[in-house]
């Protein structure tokens, strides 16, 4: 039985590799050397394109450099490495499996991104999300097209590995517990919640309650569902919107299907400056331009210059005190970006299924937590900086970025694809808003949580 869960492994390799031989897809085995250098370009890639190397350091005490070094150097003494956390397992070092693909995703994704784990979407894909974002990136029409994302998603390495990688995620959940953990970790796959919003009327004509878990799957259905919503709390008095535990999505839903149709003042919709930073090697450049051009041919950050400008003349320009002397000097270029929910064009709001407004004169409460990140913690700091909402609850927890198509990396000998944000977001002092998240007008209360806070405030009129 010593040997049993090697030979586990194994079989379970063995059998993947058959199925893709067959369907014409066999893989050269890769050395530790191949490993190597795929984590060399991994680190050679963030120094041409990570700004946040500062903010890791500064908000979570954790130096990528350095975690880097001991992340290759745990790749290059493998199985040893690991010896601990595969005891725990129950799995004694001479049943470890061989160092391939599927063990170096596990050691970059839990022995190196897990240590800044919420900072500017920097992880790598598992096979979940791989089929998750694959739809949205192949489509040309589709607003996150571009050709580096295209290839991405469509080269044979990558589309190789998550397929394998998806059949050991199900083999190994169902039968081999301890492996699944050795590899996998518990790690969950991505699952959108089939509850696309909640509405609920707390207080007849006085409090009404939407709840939004998700800002990645709305559908025509809940469209209607929240125009008829709106229509039918015209008058009342409170609109409270749940947005904890929301972790992102695509801020056009928000901004388009929430902020838009419910502002009171349809011709008063202030800005909300933003300023975009990058990094000054050429890839960083080349990307950062890219992103300006895609995000100027749609409506959600109307940039104010074509091309991206050096960061000393945006900083100087636009008086930006508070942005970190550490972290711009390796930041050359930059450009100002207007977020105004007057930016949308008519025939996106249409588009999006909204064909008439429903001016909210009430107060718009807000619930936000630590788990709201990405397009979530985005809505809260337009909502809280624009004075669409009083924000409740506790502190976003960030990922904060204007690239609307995401910036995907692929490792050339594995195919694994990582992400991270290219650009250094600032507000309009130069606090990057990945280091200072957004603070709520209202903490909770003590012993009770966002909702029971609102409803206290609402009773005591402390808004």
């Amino acid at each position: 039985m010593k040997k049993f869960l090697h030979l586990v492994m194994v079989a379970i390799l063995l059998m993947v590799m058959l199925i893709f031989v067959a369907c014409g897809n066999s893989n050269k085995q890769l050395t530790k050397k191949d490993f190597l250098n795929d984590f060399d370009y991994l680190m050679k890639t963030m120094e041409d394109t990570f700004p946040y190397f500062g903010v890791a350091e500064r908000r979570f005490g954790v130096d990528i450099r350095a975690l880097g070094k001991e992340t290759r150097d745990m790749i290059e003494n493998y199985p040893n490495s690991l010896e601990g956390y595969a005891n725990e397992q129950g799995i004694d070092l001479e049943d470890m499996p061989d160092l391939d693909e599927h063990i170096f995703w596990s050691i970059i994704r839990h022995e190196f991104f897990s240590h800044f784990a919420g900072l500017a979407h920097a992880y790598p894909l598992d096979s979940g999300l791989y089929k998750l974002f694959q739809p949205q990136y192949l489509s040309r029409q589709s607003p996150f097209y571009t050709s580096d994302n295209y290839h991405a998603f469509t080269n044979s390495v990558s589309q190789r590995f998550y397929k394998e990688q998806e059949a050991l995620f199900n083999t190994l959940v169902e039968e081999e517990e301890a492996l699944f953990q050795f590899i996998f970790r518990g790690y969950p796959q991505i699952q959108l919640t089939d509850r696309t919003v909640n509405t609920e009327i707390i207080e007849e004509d006085k409090i009404a309650y939407l709840e939004v878990p998700s800002f990645m799957n709305f559908y025509t259905s809940t469209t209607s569902e929240l125009a008829k919503f709106y229509r039918d709390i015209q008058g009342y008095e409170h609109l409270i919107i749940d947005i904890r535990d929301n972790s992102g999505g695509s801020p056009d839903l928000w901004r388009m299907l929430i902020m838009k149709p419910l502002w009171a003042d349809g011709k008063n919709m202030p800005d909300m400056p933003l300023f975009a930073f990058h990094r000054g090697t050429k890839l960083g450049k080349s990307l950062g331009e890219k992103n300006l051009k895609m995000e100027g041919q749609h409506t959600r950050n109307v940039p104010e210059t074509e091309h991206l400008l050096p960061a000393k003349e945006i900083i100087e320009t636009n008086n930006l005190l508070h942005i970190n002397e550490d972290d711009i000097v390796d930041l050359a270029y930059g450009v100002k970006f207007n977020t105004s929910i007057s930016n949308i064009d008519e025939w996106y709001v249409r588009q999006a299924g909204i064909l008439n407004y429903y001016p909210f004169n009430g107060q718009i409460w807000l619930l936000t937590n630590g788990n709201n990140f990405s397009g979530s913690a985005l809505f809260a700091r337009h909502a809280k900086e624009m004075g669409f909402a009083t924000l409740v609850g506790e502190e976003t927890g960030g990922a904060y970025t204007t690239s609307s198509a995401g910036s995907f990396f692929t490792l050339p000998k594995t195919g694994i694809i990582l992400r991270w944000d290219i650009d250094y977001l600032t507000d309009s002092d130069g606090r990057a808003l990945n280091e200072f998240p957004t603070t709520p007008h209202h903490l909770n209360r003590p012993g009770i949580d966002a909702l029971e806070t609102v409803l206290q405030l609402i009773e005591e009129d402390s808004f």
